[in-house]
């Protein structure tokens, strides 16, 4: 009896924990089997819709990079064009400058030379009415002799001295046909034909500069030719040749400027000026001989991608300048 209930009690308890972990049925096993495929499958679904919006974002990403660098080139582009239609500008209106010295100029000659022309016109219709005047008193002496004999010797005398008038006249009006001639409408040399040379500092003891900034030298010691520009910085070179350009910029202690001359877009000579390490200002001084081309323009400005540190310095007893000639 013993054994049986002990038999009974095992079978029992068997049962309970079968039925307690699940494993008293193979549908229940299929079950949680066909719930883990699906959550599998789900996970597997979900990891290729990860994959492809990440495809998706990188596509997008490499779009955007794209479009970015294109718009950075189409900057840069348009930032020259820029820079070239402001230094055309420049030159238009240095040109225009010179056309309108050139203009004066010239009216101011033909203004003198009608001026001159109608006083000698005058001048010699009032000589020749003079002559006229004393031919008359000549045929009125012959028909009426005179009574004394100081008027006919007054008389002569004043018809001499009427024909060393015109015969000085017509001196002058040759003279002034053949330098006509000669030298077309300008009467007056010229000083410097051809010339050019100019030199000019920086007025301002301290001047803020950044990358790609042309240097305005704003005060003018020497400009033959008018061809420096103050306003803008920029010398125009007035016929083909070689010339010569020198420049020199003071920095303070432990400051640096990197600085370029350039004619038109092209960089034909370089400097740098550094005070580092140093107590005081400093400046070294460029000098290049090149030759350029009629209309071309030159100037100095700082480098368009290298920094500096500190301004551009000048003062009464140390100046930053330019300078430059034709050389032949």
């Amino acid at each position: 009896m013993a054994k049986l209930k002990t038999t009974v009690f095992i079978v029992v308890l068997f049962h309970f924990v079968l039925d307690v972990y699940g494993l008293s049925s193979d549908d229940t096993c299929i079950e949680r089997l066909d719930n883990l495929e699906k959550l599998l499958a789900n996970l597997n679904e979900k990891l290729e819709n990860h994959q492809a919006e990440k495809t998706k974002d990188d596509a997008m990403f490499k779009d955007i990079q794209d479009e970015n660098s294109y718009l950075k080139r189409r900057m840069k582009s348009l930032e020259e064009i820029v820079l070239t239609s402001s230094r055309r500008t420049e030159k238009l209106e240095a040109r225009i400058a010179d056309l309108e010295s050139s203009n004066w100029f010239l009216k101011s000659i033909m203004t003198s030379a009608n001026t001159n022309f109608r006083f000698n016109k005058k001048y010699s219709s009032t000589l020749f009415g003079n002559f006229k005047t004393d031919d008359l008193r000549k045929e009125n002496k012959t028909t009426n002799p005179p009574t004394t004999h100081g008027n006919e010797k007054m008389i002569q005398i004043q018809t001499a001295s009427v024909k060393r008038k015109i015969s000085q006249l017509e001196k002058n009006q040759s003279a002034s046909k053949e330098k006509r001639l000669l030298t077309g409408i300008q009467s007056t040399p010229t000083p410097f034909p051809g010339g050019a040379a100019f030199s000019a500092y920086v007025s301002v003891s301290q001047t803020d500069i950044s990358k790609d900034f042309t240097i305005h030298f704003d005060t003018i010691l020497t400009n033959i030719g008018n061809h420096y520009n103050k306003h803008s910085g920029t010398f125009m070179a007035p016929q083909h040749g070689v010339y010569v350009f020198t420049w020199n910029l003071y920095c303070h202690a432990e400051g640096y400027i990197y600085s370029q001359l350039v004619v038109n877009s092209n960089v034909v000579g370089t400097m740098f000026t550094s005070a580092q390490g140093a107590s005081n200002i400093r400046s070294p001084t460029g000098i290049v001989v090149v030759e350029v081309n009629q209309g071309d323009v030159v100037f100095v400005r700082t480098h368009p991608t290298n920094g500096h540190v500190g301004n551009l310095y000048s003062y009464t007893d140390y100046r930053s300048s330019f300078n430059g000639w034709k050389l032949y």
